[in-house]
């Protein structure tokens, strides 16, 4: 589908002693062409990087079980961002570039102190840096611009300390063997593997939705309803947020509305990922591409006001889903894999089962101008082009990004 956006990851595996895989490091790739570092703003790089792997491919799909090394400015460093990022698989890597300063170094032991593994990109044994290695739990060493004597000399010291040692940039056996025998702990390199791209699609972000939200989040009379009103009139940040909500850990129970997922996800959260989609760029998205995902949604929830079975944020949920299979071009059953829907709501997207499945065939039926559909709950065929009318005029009213 022309509005889609293509999305691309750059994973490069880091091996442990043995060779076996250990972790992926995740960088920045524009192109599927284009498998090397990129000249990009730094912020919105990393931004991009996170944002793709977490929400828009999925983190289980990019390293499975595996932790995931993320390149982070010394600007993604402040805690307030802590709550988008999942403590379990993330190794946050500092750059080699950040000045060093009280400030910096106060955000790194409270990430650290937050569970975080604290990595040391790119080192080079620079005295400015020194003041980073008390909070490090791994130093990534560039054996390309480190010389063998500094390297044996460096690598015992930090070993001493506990420090566990990554050799980065190797090229060749005989690097993998001396660094191995200095008791380096991890390697990575283009003699290992070049870095693969992993490729996947999103939907197209909205400018103005993403400003909107970002100025509800951090609203000091913030109103989680209206937060949740204003997320599910884009069905774009409505999947990214439904995306990310089931791959972290937290979220062991099944969702049942964009809501419930909201108040799950938790201010906090909302901010972080709010400001990171902002830092990262969006794109702007036609009109007319989601304006039949919100009718049906909106009708969906009428309905469910009237049957009164499950919340009527259910009903607009499974509305407001009914329609990605075909604006992702991906079939259903592989997109609910996903996200951690109640099984209500997938056997209704699914099978249209039970009286959320009914209301979604009625919607459907209606769209096609056919009549030859079961009532939802005894509901009069007035009564529900009522509904329609009503959705309809609603959904002409709302900006819907």
């Amino acid at each position: 589908m022309s509005g889609l956006v293509d999305v691309f990851i750059g994973r490069q595996p880091i091996l442990d002693r043995e060779m076996n895989l250990f972790a992926y490091e995740l960088l920045f790739r524009g192109s599927r062409e284009q498998n090397q570092a990129v000249i990009l703003g730094g912020d919105s790089a990393s931004a991009q990087v996170m944002l793709n792997a977490f929400g828009d491919i999925g983190l289980t799909d990019v390293v499975g079980d595996r932790k995931a090394f993320i390149n982070f400015t010394e600007s993604l460093l402040s805690p307030e961002y802590e709550s988008f990022f999942p403590r379990k698989q993330m190794v946050i890597e500092v750059l080699e570039d950040v000045k060093v300063t009280p400030h910096l170094l106060k955000s790194i032991e409270a990430l650290r102190e937050m569970g975080f593994v604290i990595a040391l990109d790119d080192y080079v044994f620079n005295p400015e840096l020194e003041p980073l290695e008390a909070l490090a739990d791994i130093i990534k060493v560039d054996i390309m611009q480190v010389g063998p004597k500094p390297l044996i000399e460096h690598s015992a010291k930090l070993k001493d300390k506990g420090i566990q040692l990554l050799a980065e940039k190797v090229e060749s056996n005989d690097q993998y063997e001396f660094c191995k025998r200095l008791g380096f702990d991890y390697f990575q390199g283009y003699f290992f593997a070049k870095p693969k791209i992993i490729e996947g699609k999103r939907l197209p972000t909205n400018k103005l939705g993403v400003l909107q939200l970002l100025a509800s989040v951090y609203d000091p009379d913030v109103d989680m309803r209206k937060l949740s009103d204003l997320i599910s009139r884009d069905v774009a940040l409505s999947h990214k947020l439904l995306k990310f909500a089931s791959s972290c850990a937290k979220f062991d129970q099944e969702i049942s509305s964009i809501h419930h997922a909201v108040m799950q996800f938790g201010l906090e959260r909302l901010k972080s990922w709010t400001s990171m989609l902002v830092i990262s760029g969006v794109d702007d998205k036609p009109l007319e591409l989601f304006k039949t995902a919100f009718i049906r949604a909106k009708f969906c929830e009428l309905v469910g006001s009237r049957i009164r079975d499950f919340s009527p944020d259910t009903y607009f949920t499974v509305g407001l889903f009914s329609s990605l299979e075909a604006v992702l071009d991906t079939e259903m059953a592989i997109l609910l894999e996903q996200m951690k829907l109640s099984q209500h709501v997938k056997a209704a997207l699914l099978g249209q089962e039970g009286n959320l499945g009914m209301a979604l065939q009625t919607v459907c039926a209606i769209e096609r101008g056919r009549t030859d559909f079961k009532r939802p709950a005894g509901l009069s065929g007035i009564e529900l082009s009522t509904l329609y009318l009503e959705a309809m005029r609603i959904a002409e009213q709302v900006e819907l990004g």
